[in-house]
């Protein structure tokens, strides 16, 4: 029952850092692109100009790659999520004191990689699959979001105690998504 518990309260600390720390990026590039296309200018020429000046930051930039071999939007996707932890910290931990940090980084291959340390030790045995499969429908809309981004993102969570020993490691794909979803239509 303890272990139950445990895994719905990590649920929703995790839904929580998911809720304050996703970037809607594919959301800003739209809003953006609307609103640089709802500018007219009277000459087709600078239109044109304009067009290709464009076309081609854009393909600069996304070309660019990371250190970990990511895109750059991919890496200022997770630089945004960074800065948004402080709050993260308060929100999750009130009075509590739960986290004793809560960190956000890009890992190789398009990996969103979310790790909790606790302020104390935790004495539990957590079961990594039962973890994922409740952590599975609170990380599908992040991924969905990131997609524009990377199409194969994926998200490792990871819960530690404050020495460093590992809780939990949690992997989440798409792929993992669309089984849960294949198994609940059944």
């Amino acid at each position: 029952m303890k272990n139950k518990f445990f895994i719905a309260f990590l649920s929703v600390f995790f839904l929580f850092g998911l809720t304050a720390c996703s970037n809607d990026k594919a959301k800003d590039t739209a809003s953006s692109s609307s609103s640089s296309s709802s500018i007219s200018t009277s000459s087709s020429s600078a239109k044109s100009l304009s067009s290709k000046a464009s076309s081609t930051s854009k393909n600069s930039l996304s070309r660019a790659r990371s250190t970990k071999g990511n895109s750059a939007d991919f890496a200022l996707m997770i630089k945004t999520a960074q800065s948004q932890i402080p709050a993260l910290k308060a929100q999750l931990n009130g009075e509590n004191d739960t986290f004793k940090d809560i960190a956000i980084d890009e890992g190789e291959d398009s990996t969103i990689i979310y790790n909790y340390t606790f302020s104390q030790p935790q004495n539990i045995n957590l079961d990594n699959e039962a973890l994922k499969q409740v952590l599975i429908p609170e990380v599908e809309p992040l991924l969905n979001r990131a997609k524009a981004i990377a199409p194969d993102v994926k998200v490792l969570v990871k819960y530690d105690n404050p020495d460093g020993s590992n809780l939990a490691t949690i992997s989440v794909t798409q792929t993992d998504i669309e089984a849960a979803k294949a198994t609940t239509q059944e």
